[in-house]
């Protein structure tokens, strides 16, 4: 079992490197410690860097391309150049036998596939890197499209997952940038990610968990889970009939209102956002369908946005600053919300989010495109070594998107008008009362701990004063280089010292020679040898000095 995972790691490393060094990456097939996997290089082609990266990311396959949309959202690793080319992965690959569909099937029920569906339409509706998509027939002639997961994908994910924490905590022990980024925590939230993919149970409960959120809103569908004909490798769902969204925005005699549209897209993901902190984490235009009686639906609940109640409090709050142009509260909730490694200036963050977000305090709201200004937010945090949470990324890549769409629908759609209704909706639902009883329930439960053993505390910190085991201790940060500078300046007082008592007490010896002695022209031996330790440690003390002010 161990040979065969070391022979997969070695296969797979050889053609990560192959497909590297044929870019023209070969300096990066040096970094990371690749090059001893490395065969016969092949020409690189002539074209930009971050097209190249894009092309290696899907010619490696599926693990990397999820890698690459997730670094799509990331504009505090990656340039925009970048970023603006990985967005165009494609997500597509060649379309399986649908004898292999099959089997997949058959291995998850245990029965024939003709007994698990009345139809089973063999050619696919689309074709990705981890599943494959079949429209079929229950045995009540329910229509339902099945989702089936290529065969041994986990197995090769798996493969890649541990090369490529092994690629990046070497690259983190030889580059201390790459610590800076958190690539380690990076690595795990796109582990977790791919391998809740992985798990089409857990993409069913998303969807049911979604349609329940969205279930007051009377227009807006999310597809059943048929659990029956749902296992962790196949997911079967209702099948929703619509036009994808964009194509109304072609086609003025579609029957569609859309300005009004726009209006009801817009309004039913920040609500998602900023009122239930659960929202649809791909609604790029293929998951967004139109029903012929204007009720939007969203497929593809793979990828779903969580934020827990305290981030989602602070991102209002960076919404409302921003709002009222109060940088400083801005800069305030970036380091609420972030981990730092050590202290931020503040001021100067503060200045350099002042310079970004002047051009927006000019702009009229309907111009502002809030998915951009998170990101902007989130490079500049990151310039300061400032992390926000990952799904902070996500999110900006989410109301991007968004706002694109609605603004094809319609160009003078105010979204940050939109978002602001929703944005008080929050802080309203923040101040009030309702919902907060177990908050307050907790806090008076912590407080009477509190109370309580306030007494047993006070007791034993006082019986170790009065038995002399009390004990604090202090550190201190930043006087390593003060001790160093005092270690080094006392060293050269004392080799000073000895010097210049070797000079003396040499001269002493010449003079109370009385005249010439054996030695070297007529200067006694053990004077020669004094005058010289002398030198040579003058030298030394010399040279020691003047290095040290080079590297001030």
């Amino acid at each position: 079992m161990v040979l065969e995972k070391s022979r997969r790691h070695i296969r797979r490393y050889r053609e990560i490197a192959t497909v590297l060094a044929k870019h023209g990456w070969g300096w990066f097939v040096q970094r990371i410690g690749l090059a001893e996997h490395l065969g016969r290089q092949t020409p690189r082609h002539h074209v930009e860097a971050p097209t190249h990266l894009r092309e290696v990311l899907e010619e490696l396959g599926p693990t990397f391309i999820k890698l690459g949309q997730i670094l799509s959202t990331r504009p505090d690793i990656l340039p925009q150049s970048y970023i603006a080319e990985l967005e165009k992965l494609q997500d597509t690959a060649p379309t399986l036998p649908v004898e292999e569909v099959r089997a997949v099937i058959e291995s998850e029920f245990g029965v024939n596939t003709e007994q698990v569906y009345a139809e089973f339409d063999p050619v696919p509706l689309a074709a990705a890197s981890l599943a494959q998509v079949h429209a079929a027939r229950l045995a009540d002639g329910t229509p339902v499209i099945v989702k089936v997961q290529r065969p041994h994908i986990e197995e090769q994910i798996e493969t890649d997952i541990e090369i490529i924490y092994k690629r990046v905590q070497f690259v983190e022990k030889h580059w201390e940038r790459a610590r800076t980024y958190g690539l380690t925590e990076l690595v795990d939230e796109f582990a977790t990610i791919l391998r809740e993919e992985l798990d089409y149970t857990r993409e069913a409960r998303n969807t049911d968990r979604l349609r329940e959120v969205l279930s007051r809103h009377k227009r807006v569908k999310v597809p059943i889970v048929h659990w029956k004909y749902t296992t962790r490798r196949v997911l079967t769902l209702e099948k929703l009939e619509g036009t994808k969204i964009t194509e109304i925005a072609n086609n003025a005699g579609i029957g569609y209102d859309p300005v009004e549209l726009a209006a009801r897209l817009a309004s039913l993901f920040v609500e998602q956002v900023f009122v239930d902190g659960f929202f649809h984490a791909d609604p790029h235009p293929g998951n967004i369908l139109v029903a012929p009686d204007g009720t939007i639906q969203l497929v593809d609940c793979g990828q779903v946005g969580r934020i827990d109640p305290e981030t989602k409090a602070g991102i209002v709050r960076m919404l409302v600053a921003f709002e009222q142009q109060d940088v400083r509260a801005l800069a305030d909730e970036i380091l609420f919300l972030g981990i730092t490694e050590k202290e931020v200036d503040v001021r100067r963050l503060t200045n350099d989010l002042e310079r970004v977000l002047r051009a927006y305090y000019g702009m009229p709201t309907r111009a502002v495109n809030m998915g951009q200004l998170l990101k902007l937010v989130l490079s500049v945090s990151a310039k300061h070594k400032v992390r926000l949470p990952a799904s902070f990324a996500v999110l900006g890549k989410v109301i991007a998107s968004i706002d694109g769409i609605c603004r094809r629908l319609d160009p003078n759609l105010n979204f940050t008008d939109i978002a602001r209704k929703y944005v008080g909706k929050a802080v309203r639902k923040e101040l009030v009362f309702e919902g907060s009883t177990a908050e307050l329930y907790r806090a008076l439960v912590a407080m009477r701990s509190l109370v309580v053993s306030l007494p047993e505390q006070m007791s034993r910190l006082m019986r170790k004063a009065v038995e002399g085991h009390l004990r604090i201790e202090f550190k201190h940060e930043g006087l390593d280089e003060v001790t160093e500078a005092l270690r080094a300046s006392s060293n050269r007082i004392a080799v000073a010292l000895i010097v210049a008592a070797i000079i003396v007490g040499s001269s002493l010896i010449v003079a109370s020679s009385g005249g010439p002695m054996p030695g070297w022209l007529g200067i006694p031996s053990l004077g020669v040898v004094g005058y010289l330790l002398a030198s040579i440690f003058g030298v030394w003390l010399i040279a020691s000095i003047i290095r040290s002010a080079k590297h001030k």
